[in-house]
């Protein structure tokens, strides 16, 4: 009789181990999809973006004078940091 509850407690075990194996399996694999879905979205944003940067809507002007600002700031900040600097 004492192995017979000792065999149920091994299957009880069991089943608990298992249980938490699965819950642990889940949990991976709900993280996996969530990471996944995050780089969707960053590609649908960027593939969004770049559309509309291309359009001749007025995001596209904006976008057109962000680009012109920047190149206009790479070429007369250092220029301006050394007029600073040696006069």
């Amino acid at each position: 009789m004492s192995n017979m509850k000792n065999m149920q407690n091994q299957l009880d075990e069991q089943q608990r181990q298992d249980a938490v194996y699965e819950a642990a399996m889940a949990s991976v694999r709900r993280s996996q999809r969530a990471r996944e879905a995050g780089g969707y979205a960053v590609m649908s944003a960027a593939m969004g973006y770049g559309e509309s940067a291309m359009g001749k809507g007025w995001f596209s002007k904006i976008n057109h004078a962000a680009k012109l600002f920047c190149i206009a700031a790479a070429f007369i900040i250092p220029n301006a940091l050394i007029v600073y600097l040696v006069f």
